[in-house]
């Protein structure tokens, strides 16, 4: 079937009576089955979009979290509806509340990275990444290890740039706010 059809087909009076009432089932079960089809480099801006309709569209734009039951909660991140387990009960396929906190952190210091370099004229690719570990005993976390990975095009000397990020790493707010230990490593790739 033409693509321009079925484009044309989801303006038609039709689609709008029927859509809100199929959507429900036939959205996560296209996402189910054919997310891992689109190729890797388009997955990523087409979640992307996919989130920012969603946030556009509702009307709660608050961040909030529901108790469901045990170890689960309802998280709503400005329209954006995840069923979360955490604690004890957290598992890998489930978001959890401390993903969250690490993705805000990883977020956080990735932005004063970038806007240092940037305002810097340093073009460089930044990713960071993270990982924490917990304490359940005391119920806090013990530890947090962050990496900077920075690719640049540029030949620079890697001790003054290493010195320049992890400097400019301190301009994160949430890692400014935590009391626990904070490693940070930069990773040149």
């Amino acid at each position: 079937m033409n693509p321009e059809i079925i484009i044309e087909m989801m303006n038609s009076d039709i689609a709008k009576e029927m859509a809100p009432k199929m959507m429900p089932k036939m959205m996560p079960l296209a996402l189910e089955k054919f997310l891992d089809k689109i190729p890797e480099n388009e997955r990523k801006e087409f979640i992307a979009k996919i989130v920012d309709i969603i946030v556009n569209k509702d009307e709660k734009k608050e961040i909030s979290a529901e108790f469901c039951d045990m170890f689960e909660v309802l998280l709503n991140i400005k329209g954006l509806k995840i069923h979360s387990r955490g604690g004890k009960g957290a598992v890998k396929e489930k978001i959890s509340p401390m993903d969250l906190f690490l993705a805000g952190l990883c977020g956080c210091i990735c932005i004063a990275v970038g806007n240092t370099l940037k305002s810097s004229n340093i073009n460089a690719e930044i990713k960071v990444d993270g990982k924490v570990e917990k304490d359940f005993e005391n119920g806090k976390i013990k530890k947090i290890t962050i990496n900077i990975h920075v690719k640049t095009n540029k030949d620079m000397d890697k001790e003054k740039l290493k010195e320049l990020i992890l400097n400019d790493s301190k301009k994160c707010l949430i890692s400014n706010s935590l009391s626990c230990e904070i490693e940070k490593n930069v990773i040149f790739e």
